[in-house]
């Protein structure tokens, strides 16, 4: 009972396929200083908060322009226009990034939690 000497071709075909690497796993958070990311950075925006506009008439009378609404999907809108980078985040803007990016926005008091467990 003597085994034969594998060739190099059979030790490479009964080697295991290497596993496809894991995505980063995202972790949500607020941000509450303006950001920008490094480049590379995997970046989900959530989306943000728009403030209720109101606007007074020329009796001083209060209306409602536009109530408190839910963004889905897009960043804040710069506070001046013509500001800011392409990947530049404003201050309010909910926005998923990587748990040891999260951690350090967090600690730098940049960003707040926005899972469930943060309330």
């Amino acid at each position: 009972m003597s085994k034969a000497p594998q060739t190099k071709e059979a030790k490479l075909e009964a080697a295991p396929a290497p596993a496809e690497p894991q995505p980063e796993k995202l972790f949500p958070v607020v941000l509450t200083k303006n950001y920008m990311p490094a480049e590379g950075t995997p970046i989900e925006i959530i989306g943000h908060m728009q403030p209720k506009i109101e606007a007074k008439d020329s009796a001083g009378r209060v209306t409602l322009v536009s109530p408190e609404q839910w963004i889905a999907g897009e960043p804040c809108p710069p506070p001046v226009p013509g500001t800011g980078y392409p990947n530049k985040f404003w201050a309010g803007t909910h926005v998923k990034v990587p748990v040891a990016e999260a951690k350090k926005l967090i600690a730098n008091k940049a960003a707040e939690r926005a899972d469930d467990i943060a309330a």
